[in-house]
């Protein structure tokens, strides 16, 4: 798709989508379109570059793929894989009184996902600087030796296409940290979701979460596909789900693709223990 053809299409998806400020939110776009402005609507945003910055808005503020409507005033929210900070922030924009853990394996995007935290004095919002995995320890993790923060980053060397450059990351347990009702668990964690979710469901923790947003990354190269065995646990554990991904020619074969996984407990279900635990908030490494 042009770059003409995709502003086109995203314009339209703002204006037929949930969320409010639609002007001031295109206007925004259009200002992305020609410069790096200082401010995203009315957040001071530090980032790597503005082709990153318009991707990352793009996404997640015009075309609203993380939005949520939630009963709750104050819902909690789990941010994992939150590169430089865009979907916190568009989860405090929607509801300001929320409370956000984030999470972010690369040193360099967590070095902004602090920074972006700290000067837009966001509050109730906890960032932890690790990969999330079935296991904790130390893994390896591959990044773009030529673009500090690229969204290419993952614990798969194979997403980097000869450019990757490995680091060793701290890798936690993602149950470890849910200990109270979740009303949204957001997940982009570029190939690692799979072993995510088989934590959350042989520890119980699945079902103290309301509803996920999960970018499942299908087709990375010279791995087996599992996207069947995958939405497949999640019907047995008795979630349903909606899924959008890019629409390729009926010939494709192999090709790579982002899959949007929209997942809610089935028939409404989610009876977490009632128990409740303080959620840091401080930012941790």
């Amino acid at each position: 798709m042009s770059g003409i053809a995709k502003f086109v299409r995203s314009s339209q998806l703002l204006w037929d989508g949930s969320a409010s400020f639609k002007l001031a939110r295109w206007l925004t776009l259009c200002r992305l379109c020609v410069h790096k402005p200082r401010n995203i609507l009315s957040f001071d945003v530090d980032c790597f570059s503005r082709e990153s910055l318009r991707y990352l808005y793009e996404e997640i503020f015009v075309r609203e793929e993380y939005m949520l409507e939630s009963d709750a005033q104050e819902p909690l929210i789990f941010d994992c894989g939150a590169n430089i900070g865009i979907a916190t922030m568009f989860f405090k924009w929607l509801y300001p009184n929320s409370t956000v853990v984030a999470f972010e394996a690369d040193p360099a995007s967590f070095q902004l996902l602090e920074r972006n935290i700290e000067k837009n004095r966001l509050k109730d919002v906890s960032a932890h600087n690790v990969a999330l995995w079935d296991e904790n320890g130390q893994i390896p993790f591959f990044v773009n030796a030529g673009e500090p923060g690229s969204l290419l980053m993952s614990t798969h060397a194979n997403r980097m296409s000869g450019q990757e450059k490995e680091i060793t990351v701290e890798a936690r347990r993602l149950s470890e940290f849910i200990n109270a009702p979740v009303d949204l668990l957001k997940l982009d964690v570029e190939g690692a979701e799979a072993k995510v979710i088989a934590d959350l469901l042989e520890s119980g923790k699945l079902d103290f979460v309301h509803q996920m947003i999960v970018e499942y990354h299908h087709n990375i190269p010279n791995e087996t596909p599992r996207l069947g065995s995958f939405l497949s646990n999640l019907e047995s554990a008795g979630w349903d789900y909606q899924v959008n991904g890019r629409f390729f020619s009926a010939l494709a074969r192999n090709v790579f693709q982002d899959v949007l996984i929209h997942a809610y407990q089935r028939d409404g279900r989610f009876h977490p223990p009632s128990r409740q635990s303080d959620i840091s908030v401080s930012c941790t490494r």
